[in-house]
């Protein structure tokens, strides 16, 4: 029975319960157990993870990234997590950034960082599934990624000039013409201020 269980790449304490058919006292002195000698891995309050999951496969390749959308759902990969990988930051970012419709929340364990922020949802979009075995994630579009950043930096532009801009440290050539188009879409969900900030950008969207 444990072996199936093992397999699973993520577990709540109930989901151990029903697995095993073992009392609370008795549930809690096993995880306590397994989680001293390592073969558990606690990833938030009351869900886990075995590590012979992890050492399957190469399992642990993308784990973290399915655990950044799994601890907190629904949610999705962006803003500089995602910037970074499509090499738009010219600063280097640890952790994961993470937009959810839940409350903004941050999670931290063995595998990392996890910030998590809450975003309406009407702008809960712009994102597709990547898998990896039997694990699912969600990430952001380039442009959407973009858009999140903007979004939740809004408070750094009071004059809205584009020294402003460039105080954020983006790379913005990589934007290709198809993903300021994608980017244009999300303005008409967005407050007022965001289309006065994509004007400054204009510069980038016109190469």
């Amino acid at each position: 029975m444990r072996e199936d269980i093992e397999n699973l790449p993520y577990l709540s304490k109930t989901a151990l319960s029903n697995y095993l058919d073992k009392n609370s006292n008795t549930l809690r002195n096993l995880i306590s157990y397994w989680i001293k000698n390592k073969s558990l891995i606690r990833l938030k309050r009351g869900f886990f993870v075995f590590r012979r999951f992890l050492e399957k496969r190469d399992n642990s390749l993308y784990y973290s990234q399915f655990l950044a959308t799994k601890m907190i759902e629904p949610s999705y990969l962006s803003k500089e997590f995602v910037l970074q990988d499509y090499q738009m930051l010219t600063d280097v970012v640890y952790g994961y950034s993470i937009m959810t419709t839940k409350k903004t929340n941050s999670v931290t364990n063995e595998f990392g960082t996890f910030n998590y922020q809450s975003i309406k949802k009407d702008l809960f979009i712009g994102f597709s599934i990547r898998s990896y075995g039997t694990m699912k994630w969600y990430v952001a579009s380039k442009a959407k990624a973009l858009f999140d950043y903007i979004y939740f930096s809004q408070n750094k532009f009071s004059k809205i000039t584009e020294k402003e801009l460039l105080g954020l440290r983006l790379d913005l050539d990589v934007m290709q013409k198809n993903d300021w188009q994608e980017y244009q879409k999300y303005l008409r969900k967005a407050p007022l201020k965001m289309t006065e900030i994509y004007k400054i950008m204009k510069v980038y969207v016109d190469k």
